[in-house]
C-alpha cells in the first residue's frame, strides 16, 4: 500500500471516529454518574481527591477532567469532550496495535470497527471515567509489545523498560477494573519468558528479562502507592450488587456487548454469535500474532463474568476488552489479504487450496457486512431512540423551572442525585436530599418529612435507585400517606412525582355512599378547596370500602372536566394509595383513605369545571359501572 494512500485512510478514518464521536455529543441530558463527574471537577484538588475517596473511583479521571474543564469550560458538550478525544486517540492506539500484531490491511480495519463500535461511542459521549480506561489498556498494550521486542536483545534500553510503568499507573488511577488488563498482561509476559527460555536455553538472559519486568511492575505500584491503601478499602468495603448468570445465559450476553454494545435488544444475541463464528474461522486461518489480542479479549472477559459483574450496572467494565474485539475483526475481514475483493466473491482461476482460501474469505466479507448492519442499527438506537436515552435530569429540570412557585420543594430520594440536579437547578435552597444513610433511619426520615411537608406548598420528588437508598419504599409510602399526589412522569430511567404538601384529611366531609358493581363503596371525599388557581394541586381524598374481597385490581381516575363532550382538562389516574394499596390487598369492612391530587394546568382557562372520580379495571381499562353511570360527579370547582 503506498504511504499516500495509507495516510489517507488513516486520516479519513480517524475523521470518521471523531465525528461520530461529537455528533449530537450534548443532544441527551447528564445522568446522575455525569453529574457527579461535572460537580467534582469543579473542586480543588485536594476536594477532589478527598471526594474520590468517599466514592468508590479513584481521583484521576476527576483530575485530568478539572484541568479540561479550566481550557474546554462547563457545558455538556465541553466536559463529554475528554471522553471523546480519549476515544479518537483509542482508535489510533487499535491502528498502531493492528499494524504490530498484523499487516496493515488488517490495522485498517480494526481502526474502522472501532472508529464506529456502539459501545466505544456511546463511552465517548459521556462525561465518565470508561473511554478513557480503555485507551489506558489499548496505550500499555502498546507499551508492551514494545517491550517485549527487546527480549531477544541482550541490552535493554531503562527508558523502554520503564515507559510502561506510569501507562499501568495512569489506568488504575482512572479505574479499578484496568487490574484486569494488568493480569492479561503479566499473563502475556509470562508466556512470552517461558517461550523464550524453551527457544534460547539461556538461562541467566530470561532471569535478567523477568527481573526487568519485576522492576517494571514495582515502579507502576510505587506510582499508585499513595493510593493503594485507600483503593484496597474501597473495593472491601463498597457494597455491590454482584450478579453470576448461567454460562449459557452470560456468554451470548457478553458477545452481543463486546460485538454491539449496549443500545440493542436481546433478540440480537444469537445473530451475533453467528458473526463472531464467521470471524473466528478466518482469524484461525491467518493466525499472525494472536496470542496478544486472545489474552486481552478472554482474561477481562472471564474475570468479569466470574465475578459476577456482567450486569446492567457493571457491564460497562467489559470497555476495557472491546479494543481487542476490534483487533479480532479487523484481522478476520482482512484474512486473506493477497486476494483482491474481485476474486473474494468470483475467482477466476479455482484449485483445491484456493478454492479454501475464497471460502474463508467469503465467510470474512458476511460476516462483516452483517456486522456492519449491526453496528449501523445499533448506532440508530444510541442516537435516535428513547429507549436508550440517558435519564434527563435536564428535562426534569427545565419542567420544574417551568411552573415553579414558591412554597416548593424537590426532593431527590437517593442523594448521588444531588450533583446532576443541582448542575441544572443552581438555586439549591430549595433541593433536598433524602433517603442519606443506609440502611434508612426510619423514624428520623420521617421527621425530616413531615418537617418539609409543613413548609412547602408543592414536593416533587425524583426518584431513582429505590431499590438500593429506600428498599422499603418508607418515603413514597408516607408521602402517598400524608400528602396529595398529583401525576408520575418517567424522564428515561428517572420518575418525576408531585405531591401537595399540607397533611390529608383524616375524616369524611361529604358522603356518597355509592356502590359500583363490583361491590366497592365510596363511602365519601374530602376536597381542600372549591376555588384553585393554574399551578395549584387540587387535594382530594376518597374513603372506600369493599363489601366483599376482590382479586382485581382497580384504578382510580380523577377528572377535571369542562366540556363534557370533549377529554378531561385534567386528570390523575392511579392505584389506591399510590399503588401501594392494592385493591386485592383489601379487607372486607376496611375503611380505605385514598388521596389524589390533580394538578391544574397553567394554561387553563378561567372558569367553573365539574370533578368527577371512577374505577377502571388495570388489566382491561373497563370502567366499573354504578346505578348512577360509570363515572360519579362530586363537586363544581372554579379555576380563576
Amino acid at each position: 500500500m503506498k504511504p499516500s494512500t495509507r495516510t489517507i485512510l488513516t486520516l479519513s478514518i480517524l475523521l470518521l471516529a471523531a465525528f461520530l464521536r461529537f455528533y449530537r455529543i450534548d443532544a441527551q441530558s447528564f445522568w446522575n454518574d455525569e453529574g457527579n463527574s461535572a460537580r467534582i471537577a469543579e473542586r480543588s484538588v485536594d476536594l477532589i481527591v478527598a471526594g474520590a475517596a468517599g466514592d468508590i473511583h479513584p481521583p484521576g479521571y476527576y483530575l485530568l477532567l478539572a484541568a479540561w474543564r479550566v481550557v474546554a469550560g462547563h457545558s455538556e458538550f465541553a466536559l463529554r469532550g475528554l471522553s471523546a478525544f480519549a476515544g479518537i486517540i483509542l482508535v489510533a492506539l487499535v491502528y498502531r496495535l493492528g499494524k504490530q500484531y498484523f499487516d496493515e490491511p488488517a490495522a485498517l480495519c480494526a481502526a474502522f470497527f472501532a472508529a464506529i463500535h456502539p459501545a466505544l461511542i456511546y463511552y465517548s459521549q459521556e462525561a465518565r471515567m470508561y473511554e478513557m480506561v480503555a485507551m489506558w489498556g489499548a496505550g500499555a498494550y502498546w507499551a508492551v509489545d514494545v517491550w517485549l521486542k527487546k527480549i531477544p536483545n541482550t541490552q535493554y534500553s531503562i527508558l523502554n523498560m520503564l515507559a510502561v510503568s506510569p501507562v499501568v499507573a495512569a489506568g488504575l488511577y482512572t479505574h479499578y477494573s484496568f487490574a484486569f488488563i494488568i493480569i492479561a498482561i503479566n499473563l502475556l509476559v509470562l508466556i512470552r519468558i517461558v517461550q523464550h527460555f524453551y527457544a534460547t536455553r539461556s538461562t541467566p538472559h530470561v532471569l535478567r528479562f523477568t527481573f526487568r519486568w519485576f522492576v517494571t511492575q514495582l515502579a507502576a505500584l510505587l506510582l499508585f502507592s499513595p493510593w493503594l491503601l485507600t483503593a484496597i478499602r474501597q473495593l472491601t468495603t463498597w457494597p455491590s450488587a454482584q450478579e453470576y448468570l448461567p454460562l449459557g445465559e452470560a456468554i451470548p450476553g457478553v458477545a452481543q456487548w463486546l460485538t454491539l454494545g449496549s443500545t440493542i435488544g436481546a433478540e440480537w444475541s444469537n445473530w451475533v454469535l453467528v458473526f463472531v463464528a464467521g470471524f473466528i474461522v478466518p482469524v484461525a486461518w491467518r493466525r499472525r500474532q494472536l496470542l496478544p489480542v486472545l489474552i486481552w479479549l478472554i482474561v477481562p472477559t472471564v474475570l468479569t463474568i466470574g465475578f459476577g459483574l456482567f450486569s446492567q450496572a457493571f457491564a460497562k467494565f467489559l470497555i476495557i476488552t472491546v479494543p481487542a474485539v476490534c483487533l479480532v475483526m479487523g484481522h478476520g475481514m482482512f484474512a486473506i489479504s493477497a486476494l483482491t475483493l474481485r476474486e473474494w466473491i468470483w475467482p477466476t482461476k479455482l484449485s483445491r487450496h484456493r478454492l479454501g482460501h475464497v471460502a474463508v474469505a467469503q465467510l470474512a466479507f458476511v460476516s462483516t457486512f452483517c456486522a456492519l448492519l449491526a453496528m449501523i442499527y445499533s448506532l440508530h438506537n444510541l442516537y435516535c431512540n428513547p429507549a436508550y436515552t440517558r435519564a434527563d435530569y435536564r428535562g426534569i429540570v427545565r419542567y420544574l423551572d417551568s411552573i415553579a412557585k414558591p412554597g416548593d420543594a424537590i426532593l431527590l430520594n437517593a442523594p448521588n442525585q444531588w450533583e446532576v440536579v443541582t448542575y441544572y437547578h443552581t438555586d439549591t435552597s430549595n433541593v433536598f436530599p433524602v433517603a442519606r444513610t443506609r440502611p434508612l433511619d426510619v423514624p428520623a426520615q420521617i421527621a425530616e418529612l413531615e418537617s418539609i411537608a409543613a413548609t412547602h406548598d408543592r414536593l416533587f420528588v425524583v426518584y431513582w435507585g429505590d431499590a438500593q437508598s429506600d428498599p422499603g419504599r418508607v418515603i413514597e409510602s408516607w408521602l402517598n400517606e400524608h400528602t396529595f399526589k398529583a401525576y408520575d412522569q418517567w424522564y428515561g430511567d428517572v420518575r418525576l412525582a408531585a405531591y401537595a404538601g399540607p397533611r390529608a384529611a383524616t375524616t369524611l366531609q361529604t358522603r356518597t355512599d355509592v356502590t359500583f358493581i363490583n361491590g366497592i363503596v365510596l363511602d365519601g371525599y374530602s376536597l381542600n378547596a372549591t376555588a384553585f388557581s393554574r399551578g395549584d394541586i387540587l387535594q382530594l381524598t376518597l374513603f372506600w370500602h369493599a363489601g366483599l374481597p376482590t382479586t382485581i385490581r382497580y384504578k382510580v381516575f380523577v377528572h377535571i372536566i369542562g366540556d363534557p363532550s370533549l377529554p378531561p382538562v385534567a386528570q390523575h389516574d392511579g392505584e389506591p394509595g399510590g399503588g401501594l394499596v392494592l385493591t386485592t390487598t383489601w379487607q372486607p369492612g376496611q375503611t380505605v383513605a385514598d388521596n389524589h391530587g390533580v394538578f391544574i394546568p397553567l394554561d387553563l382557562p378561567s372558569g367553573e369545571y365539574s370533578l368527577a372520580v371512577g374505577l377502571y379495571g388495570v388489566d382491561d381499562v373497563t370502567r366499573v359501572t354504578h346505578p348512577g353511570g360509570d363515572s360519579l360527579f362530586l363537586s363544581t370547582i372554579t379555576v380563576k
